[in-house]
């Protein structure tokens, strides 16, 4: 996931919590540091397409995969109640102890659990909105998306997001290095939740299916992808297309508010941010390359988005 542009919950020390397995973690305060940053217009276009419902609820929103409560925040601004979910050991205790100790957000508005996108202890047909942001890819889709309409009232909404790595605007020489560089990063990330994750991944959310007897209205935008799923793709393992004629897909290009401008040291510190952390010295003659092209300058970065919107069919 990305960091919220509004309540961000801040981590003033190095947090690792466990992660994907219990030889890997997440350092939280890196993330949300070199992580993008989920811009108002962000959630904009989920509130937009919620809003346009008849009898849309604003009761309860539950954000899947939540990690340390980086969407839950700013879900809290518009949802009388948010459930903050995660997987893995420590993040909900983490979640709450930004949001509520940290960022000061009233307590009774959340409530946090540790359980999988494919099963929910929450009560079926209680909530008005799903968030799944920056975590489909590491599911089992179809087994969450069905747990997704058990758990949505008729009518509410999910929401499914997912940004890849940043294109860059440079020399040639430099954006063959940074995607060279993401080549040779993707035979360390090899087999199994990796491949998985891939094939969910890199064609921007397409590999997601909506079966039309539960969904409908189902919305798919791509953001900075220049008219091309090629965006998205980190390597050549690309799920096959689950796109339904019918749904609607929307190209948005140039959105400035995914796009900064960086260095190498942003570079090395954003990749180590993703699984598996691999240390510089791991893929070390290509960050040499990259760096030798930037020339030491800062470039243009680019990074398109995913996002994937459907209502639970009454």
């Amino acid at each position: 996931m990305a960091t919220a542009s509004e309540t961000q919950p801040q981590a003033d020390v190095p947090t690792k919590e466990l992660g994907f397995s219990i030889s890997q973690g997440v350092n939280w305060s890196n993330y949300i540091a070199y992580r993008p940053i989920y811009p108002t217009s962000f959630f904009e276009r989920i509130y937009n397409y919620h809003v346009k419902k008849p009898g849309t609820g604003w009761s309860v929103a539950h954000d899947i995969g939540a990690g340390c409560g980086v969407v839950s925040s700013t879900l809290a601004t518009r949802f009388d109640n948010v459930i903050v979910s995660d997987p893995n050991d420590g993040y909900a205790a983490l979640a709450r102890k930004l949001l509520v100790e940290e960022a000061s957000l009233p307590e009774s508005k959340f409530r946090f659990l540790q359980e999988t996108a494919e099963k929910s202890s929450i009560e079926s047909g209680t909530v008005d909105l799903i968030t799944a942001c920056e975590c489909i890819h590491w599911t089992t889709p179809d087994i969450a998306i069905k747990e997704f309409g058990r758990e949505l009232k008729l009518g509410g909404t999910l929401a499914i997001t997912y940004y890849t790595r940043p294109l860059i605007e440079a020399s040639e020489r430099a954006v063959k290095a940074w995607l060279a560089l993401w080549v040779a990063f993707s035979e360390i990330s090899k087999g199994g939740l990796y491949d998985k994750a891939y094939y969910i991944g890199n064609n921007g959310l397409d590999a997601l299916g909506f079966p039309e007897e539960e969904w409908e209205n189902v919305k798919r935008v791509y953001i900075n992808a220049h008219g091309t799923l090629e965006a998205y793709a980190v390597n050549d393992r690309v799920g096959g297309s689950m796109v339904k004629d019918g749904e609607e897909r929307i190209w948005v290009e140039d959105d400035e508010d995914w796009c900064h401008m960086h260095g190498i040291d942003w570079f090395k510190a954003y990749l180590a941010t993703w699984m598996p952390s691999t240390p510089v010295s791991a893929l070390q003659d290509e960050w040499d390359e990259l760096e030798v092209a930037l020339e030491g300058k800062e470039v243009k970065t680019r990074t398109p988005l995913a996002m994937v919107f459907a209502t639970k069919k009454a």
